[in-house]
């Protein structure tokens, strides 16, 4: 997957793709997205290989040491945000977008763990681009007064780096920044206290 996106923005003379390709890529793209996130259907949680949240959260995992992809940008009020910068810390990677109501709904319960665990978690929501502009996402985040950072993924490219392609997702990458747990669908207070105390323990 990440070597076909490889691909299309290799912009050498021979593999410029045109304006008509860009357009049904973006197309997709919005479909997908637009699809993920019409339902509120039950969530569903993966654990990375067949180790419990335990095991990894206390050095368990067989997975090599920061298996996680890199998250670096801007975010919208907080300055710049690195996983470099939670080096030994668990870090809770949420993607969504404005116009996708499982997002909006699941919120509030994000920033009320924030405050809870802010200190001793990294969070991190990422702005998926396509139905929403970036000063859609910012409005956003001023509306419904998150306090954690939140930043747009530019070009997607974070998504697909982590295979993101339902909306919302909530990822918990451990404190050596192994990737843990992937939700996918709403998340609520309780099952994301559930996951950072569990990572906390190790």
């Amino acid at each position: 997957m990440v070597r076909t996106v490889t691909k299309l923005f290799d912009r050498s003379p021979t593999h410029r793709p045109n304006s008509r390709m860009w357009l049904l890529a973006l197309m997709g793209l919005v479909a997908i997205a637009a699809v993920a996130c019409g339902t509120d259907a039950a969530s569903s949680e993966t654990t990375v290989a067949t180790e419990t949240i335990a095991q990894v959260a206390a050095g368990g995992s067989t997975e090599s040491i920061g298996n996680a992809p890199p998250i670096t940008g801007e975010t919208f009020e907080d300055g710049n945000f690195s996983l470099d910068q939670h080096a030994g810390k668990p870090v809770l990677v949420n993607f969504w977008f404005p116009s996708c109501p499982p997002c909006r709904a699941e919120m509030p319960d994000l920033q009320a763990s924030y405050e809870k665990y802010g200190e001793q978690v990294a969070f991190i929501g990422l702005q998926q681009l396509g139905l929403d502009s970036t000063a859609n996402g910012h409005a956003f985040v001023r509306e419904l007064g998150l306090t954690y950072p939140n930043m747009p993924d530019v070009d997607s490219l974070i998504q697909v780096n982590y295979e993101v392609f339902s909306y919302p997702a909530t990822i918990f990458l451990d404190k050596n920044h192994n990737i843990a747990r992937t939700w996918t669908g709403i998340i609520g207070e309780e099952q994301i206290n559930e996951q950072l105390a569990a990572l906390l323990a190790g």
